[in-house]
């Protein structure tokens, strides 16, 4: 008998890489519920994923018994294996795209929905010669987010920076400071006090739960201490800004609120915020290792569009409006 009929095989680990990322969210949570709604599953779902991955490893992950649920050894072991394997993963994935083509057949971009019609069109127009294709997903940053982990996105632009997760690489192209949007009738605050007193008694029209202003207003308010009363709340922009043109409230937006429904601009008052001035960061992120020829003139077309066109346009509007963004280097 040869030595090498001697061998015994090696067990075979049936392990998706869906299961490592399912994972890495329950342990970045401490929770399946948490991890179930990052991940847009139920939680049943994860529970029966993460008891299926210990089945198939033959230890436990967690221990249950604690709130939140600790890691065991072995689980603190996988979580650092699985962000490799991860990023091994998505930089294999490049690596055969890079071997098949010279160009990239398709570029799936998300985008949040305050920058889609001032940005968008631009940026294809001037990408036209380096993808073959462009599919446009604009919306909301969370679900974006999860398009983005899960594959379905090549790359997004929002205000999320992707900084909790490891196998992303993120450039910033601009920043835009918050402003204040309030009726044609309102007399405007010159400072902080006037400003507070405005805000503790005037109806707040509040954009979406779901969105990534709404959370940026809120922290800012509870840093603050400042109590606004609600009016009621929209998830699309469009509709918060006509509601401040009707006079049935005020709010707070981004430059790029604005540029994107300028129509409604003649019948309401754009005003900085006094005090405490606070901004949100909006990034390119792309999966680590992916479109490393594109990413660089992706990262760059966007920041030209929004220095020539976006600023300017802004500025036009009020001429204090363009300075409250700034383009990245």
């Amino acid at each position: 008998m040869c030595a090498a009929d001697s061998l015994s095989p090696l067990p075979r680990i049936a392990i998706d890489l869906h299961a490592l990322e399912l994972y890495l969210a329950v342990f970045g949570t401490g929770s399946m519920t948490a991890a179930a709604e990052r991940m847009q599953l139920t939680q049943s779902a994860v529970s029966r994923q993460i008891l299926r991955l210990e089945a198939e490893l033959g230890v436990p992950l967690f221990d249950r018994a604690s709130r939140p649920m600790v890691p065991t050894p072995a689980g603190r072991r996988l979580a650092q294996s699985a962000e490799r394997l991860l990023s091994q993963a998505a930089s294999l994935r490049n690596e055969l795209l890079d071997a098949n083509q010279t160009t990239l057949t398709q570029l799936r971009l998300g985008i949040i929905d305050s920058l889609s019609d001032p940005l968008v069109p631009q940026l294809i127009k001037a990408m036209r010669h380096s993808v073959d294709a462009v599919s446009i997903f604009s919306g909301f940053m969370e679900p974006l987010r999860q398009k983005l982990i899960n594959g379905d996105l090549d790359a997004v632009i929002s205000a999320d920076p992707f900084d909790d997760l490891d196998r992303f690489d993120r450039h910033e192209l601009f920043s835009e400071q918050f402003i204040a949007l309030v009726p044609k009738d309102v007399p405007p605050f010159r400072d902080e006090e006037s400003f507070r007193r405005f805000a503790t008694t005037s109806p707040m029209i509040r954009s979406g739960a779901a969105t990534g202003i709404a959370r940026r207003v809120e922290q800012q308010f509870r840093r603050t201490r400042l109590e606004v009363p609600h009016a009621f709340a929209c998830d699309t922009i469009d509709s918060i800004i006509s509601f401040v043109a009707a006079g049935l409230g005020w709010t707070i937006l981004t430059p790029s609120c604005i540029r994107k429904c300028a129509n409604h601009v003649p019948f309401l008052q754009i005003l900085p915020l006094p005090g405490p001035a606070f901004a949100r960061r909006i990034y390119l992120v792309t999966r680590s290792g992916e479109l490393t020829a594109l990413k660089p003139l992706l990262v760059q077309t966007c920041r030209t569009i929004i220095a020539a066109q976006y600023v300017p346009a802004l500025s036009a509007l009020a001429p204090w409006l363009g300075a409250a963004v700034s383009v990245a280097k």
